[in-house]
């Protein structure tokens, strides 16, 4: 055997390469991750070896045979996906009988039907707001905000106020389970939990409390994120260890993993996490986004969530964007607190005009199937969502009002 496929061999990694010599198929990309369930949709497969003189004779979805296939190049097949549902392999298999090697990148996830509610809010009545009603009315059932946010290993007899009034109110609490130094910690610090006894005790605590939630609340749907915008506070690395020691530990509580939501980010953290823990590829059944960078550009905001998608290699059919809104300057008389914030507007005009452009991008990625939810907030100061005090809607909380009627 060559000392080339002897050493890929040696450290458990899938080569090519064959003792005569030759190049066996093997997938290196998928464009179009994922697809519906009844399939129809175009799968290019890009690889190694896919022509030539054993050229690709077969090419399967979990099992199932490609509707059709046609081999374009000796790196490109172009398939179109037969039904099916979850997360599949895609092999496949060269007239010599080859087989390609299973690889994490060949993985592609049927879309689930949209079905039930999908909008949200970040904020409700406990907070900032006045009554939510109206927008329960319409559909915005998902609620996001300090309220229902707890700290890993907090129990019912300590918070739990938030969460039962939300329930009550008969929205949809996303939970996001924080460490227990995140209170004090400021943004763009280094204090993710970081040592094998803070990872442990973190990872413990979210168990704890997200059984118990689950177990009061078994039918309310609750999505857990981990940690709010691990980004801001550590590295790919310290969230990957974090997630690596927290997924499987749910899985053996009995916590489904799609209900578990890592951070999703751009500027390449999805592939950090990968590369910091290769098991994540498959591990990860969900993720939340916060594409805030500026949502001004053509790339930025809702426009930038299939290209962060096209990077998972598991859990893209299962994604929550969690905070999408502009600040509004002229909106309790923020100012200049809008000034350099990630998506400022001039006024509450332009700021509801700009939301309704977003949620109408968002609206085809829930009708495929794979935005699970969109939680909304205005970004100003002293109304995470919609609402003043009191009640009175903002220009943007009108114009979410009115998509939520006509979409929620």
């Amino acid at each position: 055997m060559p000392l080339l496929a002897l050493c890929c061999l040696a450290a458990g990694l899938a080569s090519p390469a064959l003792a005569s010599g030759k190049t066996m198929p093997q997938v290196t990309r998928l464009e179009a991750n994922n697809g519906p369930a009844d399939g129809g949709n175009a799968v290019t497969i890009r690889g190694v070896a896919f022509g030539g003189s054993s050229p690709v004779r077969s090419v399967s979805f979990g099992g199932k045979p490609a509707g059709r296939f046609t081999v374009t190049a000796d790196t490109t097949i172009e398939a179109i996906a037969p039904p099916g549902d979850g997360e599949v392999e895609i092999s496949v298999v060269n007239t010599r009988g080859e087989t390609s090697p299973r690889v994490p990148v060949d993985r592609y996830a049927y879309d689930p039907p949209p079905s039930g509610p999908w909008l949200g809010l970040n904020g409700n009545s406990l907070t900032f707001l006045g009554p939510v009603d109206r927008f329960v009315e319409h559909g915005a059932l998902y609620d996001r905000s300090d309220a229902v946010e707890w700290i890993a290993g907090e129990t019912l007899a300590q918070g739990g106020r938030g969460l039962a009034a939300s329930i009550k109110d008969g929205m949809i609490p996303d939970v996001t389970i924080e460490f227990a130094g995140y209170p004090g910690c400021s943004f763009h610090s280094q204090c993710l939990p970081t040592s094998d006894g803070a990872i442990a005790a973190y990872v413990d605590g979210f168990i704890a409390t997200a059984t118990e939630i689950r177990a009061k609340y078994p039918a309310a749907g609750i999505p857990f994120e981990a940690i709010n915008e691990p980004w801001g506070y550590g590295s790919a690395g310290q969230y990957a260890a974090i997630l690596a020691s927290l997924l499987p530990a749910a899985a053996r509580a009995g916590i489904p993993l799609t209900d578990i939501y890592a951070g999703a980010y751009e500027h390449g953290w999805v592939q950090d996490l990968y590369e910091a823990q290769p098991r994540l590829q498959s591990e990860i059944k969900g993720w939340y986004l916060h594409p805030y960078a500026g949502e001004r550009e053509p790339d930025e905001g809702i426009a930038s969530l299939p290209a962060i998608q096209a990077k998972m290699t598991s859990g893209q059919n299962n994604v929550i964007v969690s905070e999408i809104g502009f600040c509004a300057p002229d909106v309790n008389d923020a100012g200049d607190k809008c000034t350099g914030a990630p998506a400022q507007s001039r006024d509450s005009s332009e700021a509801a005009a700009l939301l309704e452009g977003e949620l109408k991008a968002a609206l085809p990625f829930h009708q495929a199937g794979w935005l699970r939810a969109l939680i909304v907030y205005s970004r100003n100061d002293g109304g995470w969502a919609m609402q003043l005090k009191g009640g009175a809607l903002t220009a943007q909380g009108a114009a979410f009002e009115r998509f939520a009627e006509a979409y929620g």
